[in-house]
């Protein structure tokens, strides 16, 4: 696949990279039909972000196409359109329960571009599927936002 990577700061480049697989039950892999830069990805770029390492692909917002789930996914199916949120969350632990899904200590929270390969990518491997991608349906497409939907 193709993907954008980060290689230090100010150094980037459009690469080809090995398609991503399914490394948790609880993961899904999402076809990327369009994603979107935001200033995280811009400090990232500058180097503001250290511990974002060369090799990384970056990204942390899209929306896209489930093309394969894991097996304790529930509530996704091959070809439902999602919303990948640029917050992940476990869904689990004390930070999830309350809606505060930046502070998952579960492992989610912001991960994409950041501890994980992102989202500038033809494809993206997404941990904690069920909690963290949202279905887009045209019916959907004109709702207001819930409250306390995860949100950069």
């Amino acid at each position: 696949m193709k993907a954008l990577i980060y290689h230090g700061p100010g150094q980037k480049d459009w690469e080809t990279k090995a398609d991503p697989g399914i490394l948790a039950p609880t993961d899904a892999i999402v076809r990327i039909d369009s994603s979107t830069i935001c200033g995280t990805d811009l400090h990232i770029l500058k180097g503001d972000v250290p511990e974002v390492e060369p090799g990384t692909v970056l990204g942390h917002e899209a929306v896209g196409t489930i093309i394969e789930t894991g097996s304790a996914v529930t509530t996704l199916t091959e070809g439902d359109r999602v919303l990948v949120s640029c917050i992940t969350s476990c869904g689990r632990c004390r930070f999830c329960k309350e809606g505060h899904y930046g502070l998952c200590t579960g492992g989610g929270g912001w991960i994409f571009g950041h501890m994980i390969d992102g989202l500038q990518a033809e494809y993206a491997r997404v941990p904690f599927a069920d909690t963290s991608v949202y279905k887009v349906t045209p019916s959907s497409w004109s709702a207001p936002a819930r409250s306390g939907s995860p949100r950069c």
